[in-house]
């Protein structure tokens, strides 16, 4: 692993994967993310604050069929290197939102 090769530097997985959203959840050195893609614009947001508001409880309906069709896969090389371009991007605004736990870059 090169010190210029960013997209090594993630390991993680796809989460989810629709039309319009992908959620990657990664290791990036040594530090748990998760990065929520909705209509290409990413944003990084604190895996626990992710979790208490996209994961429903397993006995839910629309939780249970979701988890029916969808399941974790390796990161491709290509969402890496978006993920990668996050943790690089301007700050957006004021900074983070700390109460919903979303990091602005």
């Amino acid at each position: 692993m090169g010190p210029t090769d960013d997209s090594l530097t993630i390991q993680g997985q796809l989460l989810r994967q629709s039309e319009r959203r992908e959620v990657a959840i990664y290791l990036r050195d040594g530090q748990l993310w998760v990065a929520d893609f909705i209509d290409g614009i990413g944003e990084l947001i604190e895996p626990v604050a992710w979790f208490r508001f996209n994961c429903a409880t397993p006995w839910a309906r629309r939780a249970h069929r979701r988890m029916l069709f969808e399941s974790a896969v390796p990161l491709s090389t290509e969402l890496a290197a978006r993920i990668e371009d996050l943790h690089h991007a301007p700050p957006r605004g004021s900074g983070g939102d700390e109460e919903s736990g979303r990091r602005h870059p």
